[in-house]
């Protein structure tokens, strides 16, 4: 696997982060751990801050990859759980930082793309308003956040898979539904 400069700046971060809360590392260190200079960190970045945040974004992307459709929707979930337990100590330290609504944004982000691409498959055949197909994934990608920062604000102690489970018996079958009603 091909190894970019980002990719070993976020590695750096996460290994800093085992030990150093996010408001207390610095550049340096980071570049340190890399063997980079600080200026190869500004060539890729603007601060410590955007790191984090392509940092999420990549490692919920990759959860999610290859899963967008309605049958698949419980493994992109529990896949997303497992890669923020894979890189509890970035989404913990963030989470208790003043920068935890940049955690928040970049996981909804990617939510939110991933719920409308199931929306969408689940719309197939139905003539629904982008604006309706939107607020369900909206509604969807709120809900998910706030199960995911309860579970992160509790220490990660409930098991992935329970979570994943209930949050299926309360949505079974209710994106249809949704896009039913909306029907035009």
């Amino acid at each position: 696997m091909h190894t970019t400069t980002k990719d070993r700046l976020s590695t750096a971060l996460i290994q800093e982060l085992q030990q150093t809360p996010v408001d207390k590392i610095t550049i340096q260190a980071i570049v340190d751990d890399c063997g980079l200079t600080r200026q190869t960190f500004y060539n890729h970045f603007a601060d410590i801050y955007e790191l984090v945040e392509w940092t999420a974004k990549q490692a919920t992307a990759k959860s999610l990859a290859n899963v967008a459709d309605y049958d698949n929707w419980q493994q992109g979930f529990l896949n997303v759980m497992f890669a923020i337990q894979a890189n509890q100590y970035l989404v913990i330290n963030t989470y208790q930082s003043a920068y935890r609504d940049l955690l928040e944004k970049y996981i909804y982000t990617v939510l939110y793309q991933y719920i409308l691409a199931v929306v969408e498959r689940q719309a197939k055949g139905l003539t629904v308003a982008a604006k309706h197909k939107n607020f369900i994934a909206h509604f969807y990608s709120l809900a998910f956040i706030a199960l995911i920062f309860d579970w992160v604000k509790d220490g990660l102690k409930t098991d992935p898979q329970d979570l994943v489970t209930q949050t299926a018996v309360l949505i079974q079958g209710d994106f249809r539904k949704a896009l039913q009603q909306y029907t035009e």
